[in-house]
């Protein structure tokens, strides 16, 4: 349950005393019953107890709270203080990912990946072990290769982009920038938006290859032409083609 993303204000909770934890939870304060839910998860200065955590993470749920979600999916994942729930903790991870939990976001991609609860789907798996940028998330992105190179090798555009961004990340063995580009670009050729996109990262910034003004400004007008983008909002939140790890 322990999770390295907690945002920094949450500090101030985790050493007030249980007594004013209780007082501030019942007042309807999510990150005050957050952590007194951590506290009776983890019995520290307080009695454990799975069933009160539960219940105090579904009150910072009932509001919206990123963390509640993330550490009452986990708990429905391993049937902790009730029955297990695996499409409620789907939703929940989606929640909290939504609001930029990276272990929700692990989570995500892990059940796209293994088609616990949703159908299987390499895409979403992808994406969400990607953005999680964790070391689990990391480890299983490993084994992606295996996904996407027979599809990549086949000439199916979509494995051909993911395969590409696989190469370049490295995952699996070294980076290999010159064939990792090269089946972005066969994927861009054919329209894929993200691959467009991915091309002009590419050429944008200088991944594996110089950096290349004009080869960036065409690939990002051919993604905007595709996708019905402002140029302007292009680089605002995309998704990275290299993985910040």
């Amino acid at each position: 349950m322990e999770n390295n993303n907690r945002p920094q204000f949450l500090n101030k909770y985790k050493m007030m005393k249980a007594d004013d934890l209780v007082k501030l939870a019942r007042e309807g304060n999510p990150d005050a019953s957050c952590e007194l839910a951590r506290r009776l998860y983890a019995g520290k200065g307080v009695d454990k107890s799975y069933e009160l955590a539960r219940e105090w993470f579904e009150a910072g749920v009932e509001v919206g709270h990123a963390e509640s979600a993330y550490e009452l999916g986990a708990m429905l994942m391993s049937g902790l203080g009730g029955d297990e729930d695996y499409p409620r903790a789907f939703e929940l991870f989606k929640l909290s990912a939504d609001k930029g939990n990276r272990n929700a976001m692990f989570e995500l991609g892990a059940m796209y990946s293994s088609g616990v609860v949703v159908k299987k789907n390499y895409v979403k798996a992808s994406k969400y072990l990607r953005l999680s940028g964790t070391e689990q998330a990391r480890a299983m992105l490993e084994e992606s290769v295996s996904w996407w190179e027979p599809v990549a090798k086949q000439g199916l555009t979509e494995g051909e982009y993911q395969y590409g961004v696989c190469l370049i990340n490295g995952y699996g063995g070294a980076s290999d920038y010159e064939n990792g580009i090269g089946f972005i670009y066969r994927a861009a050729l054919k329209g894929h938006a993200k691959a467009m996109d991915a091309m002009s990262q590419i050429f944008e910034i200088g991944i594996g290859t110089q950096p290349d003004k004009a080869k960036a400004e065409y690939w990002k007008k051919e993604y905007c032409k595709k996708t019905g983008t402002k140029p302007e909002d292009v680089g605002l939140s995309r998704e990275s083609v290299q993985s910040e790890e």
